[in-house]
């Protein structure tokens, strides 16, 4: 009997050690209430600080919520907003694959579905389907995740994944309406009715109800006319972003619509938007001779040729655009034509090109371009003239917020009176206490007050709240001189 006993020893040893290793680890990987209590309150403090813009301090709240209790998505979903807020996303995408290891496969699925999104409203459409791949890699159905993905697919042209995954029974709310339409924009590619059938299957949330009416009353005009389906359908698709797939309904028909305008157009279009340039330009060329729709063909064929590196064809086609457009030229075009010159160093020709549009129409958003191009020209008095003519204008706030940043700069570049200065900044500070701008102008103040502290502070924080980077470069440029 001894003996027996003797041979289950080890065994008994064996399962001692395994119980105790388990104990162990639930007791030791055990949240108290204390805890979760006050990981509560921290997330609760990152979420004020965040709201208020505060993104350093809301950032550094996440984190010590994220120590406490690493097993809690909250935090890191924090953090991850931010960094994407921040357009820091290799940092964010670094999160995902190394920091928050310690979550669930489910919670990790939300925070890849945050950065797809981000990606695919970048129009980064490689990057998104990448980091949409590693999400679903964990194993985990998030809806929207799976609908991020879906997305992604289609906007890398493979609508045979994005169909199975739109039609996954996973979805509700917005998503449920939104993987329904995109289901209905594939399908009608080759199944007007089918496409008809799924778009009538989902009652649309308020948000989608619009595009939904927009492609029923598509759908229900298509005819016998396979030309002006195609065209009306790749209007539809461009619009929204899923260019590749007007290419799949107008590029098989692309001899029957060589003599059809708007057909010939979609199709140079879709294949700029898919980075198809060469083709891209060919077919806007033929668009251009067939005489029809000229500003919006020149327009698209200036964007391939910048694409190509093409200055000179593509400055032509700008010159050809602006001339089209007659005597109210869009302000998207005029900022896009005078953005090109002005990144090219083509300083003079956005001088003139600038007359020629004041010679049409005298708004706000082209005095502000008649103060940047002087910067650049070091013209004090022109620079003094267009702020001038920018402050007897009814301005929106952007503007006016615009007008006031330019005027206290000049003051400060021209040495006036400080306090002068400070009466701007603080009609700047009462339309936007968030605006990077003013901050860093406060910083420039103080610097040159002798004020090294406070300007850094006033520097921090233009970094802090310029998510757009319009005045990063300037302000770390003062505030490395400085340290």
């Amino acid at each position: 009997m001894k003996t027996a006993f003797k041979k289950f020893i080890p065994w008994i040893i064996l399962v001692l050690i395994v119980g105790g290793l388990v104990a162990w680890y639930f007791i030791s990987n055990r949240v108290t209430s204390e805890e979760n209590a006050s990981y509560d309150v921290k997330i609760a403090e990152a979420q004020k600080w965040y709201e208020g813009r505060e993104y350093s301090t809301a950032m550094s709240t996440y984190y010590a919520a994220a120590e406490l209790i690493p097993s809690r998505v909250e935090a890191f979903e924090g953090i991850i907003n931010i960094l994407v807020d921040k357009n820091r996303l290799e940092e964010a995408s670094a999160i995902l694959d190394q920091s928050a290891q310690k979550l669930s496969s489910y919670d990790q699925s939300i925070l890849y579905a945050i950065l797809c999104e981000k990606y695919l409203a970048d129009g980064n459409d490689s990057s998104a389907l990448e980091t949409c791949k590693k999400g679903q890699g964990l194993g985990e159905i998030h809806q929207n995740l799976e609908l991020a993905l879906g997305k992604a697919y289609l906007r890398n042209g493979d609508t045979g994944n994005a169909s199975e995954i739109f039609k996954k029974s996973v979805y509700d709310g917005d998503n449920l309406s939104e993987a329904t339409l995109l289901l209905s924009y594939i399908q009608s590619i080759s199944d007007k009715e089918a496409a008809k059938t799924t778009l009538g299957s989902t009652s649309p949330s308020d948000k989608w109800k619009i595009y939904f009416d927009e492609f029923s009353e598509v759908l229900g005009t298509l005819d016998s006319d396979s030309k002006y389906n195609a065209t009306k359908l790749a209007r539809v698709f461009i619009n929204n972003g899923y260019s590749h797939l007007a290419v799949s309904v107008l590029e098989p028909i692309e001899a029957d619509i060589a003599e059809y305008p708007e057909g010939v157009y979609f199709l140079g279009r879709a294949y700029l938007e898919t980075g198809e340039y060469d083709k891209a330009i060919t077919e806007l060329n033929r668009a251009a001779t067939l005489g029809s729709l000229e500003s919006d063909v020149f327009w698209a064929m200036a964007r391939a040729y910048m694409q190509k590196n093409d200055l000179s064809s593509a400055l032509d086609c700008y010159s050809k655009v602006l001339g089209y457009q007659g005597s109210t030229p869009s302000e998207d075009l005029v900022s896009e034509y005078l953005d090109v010159l002005l990144k090219n160093n083509q300083t003079l020709q956005a001088d003139e090109v600038l007359q020629v549009v004041l010679g049409k129409v005298k708004v706000a958003y082209l005095y502000e371009y008649g103060v940047k191009i002087n910067y650049v020209l070091q013209k004090v008095e022109k620079i003094n003239y267009y702020i001038e003519l920018l402050g007897v204008l009814n301005l929106e706030d952007e503007d006016k917020k615009e007008y006031l940043y330019l005027k206290a700069r000049a003051m400060l570049d021209q040495n006036a009176n400080i306090s002068d200065i400070t009466t701007v900044l603080d009609q700047l500070l009462a339309l936007d206490r968030f605006n990077a701008k003013y901050y860093y102008l406060l910083g420039r103040s103080e610097f040159e007050q002798g004020d090294a502290e406070s300007a850094k502070q006033a520097l921090n924080k233009s970094l802090e709240y310029d998510l757009s980077y319009e005045i990063t470069e300037d302000s770390s440029k003062l505030l490395s001189s400085i340290d």
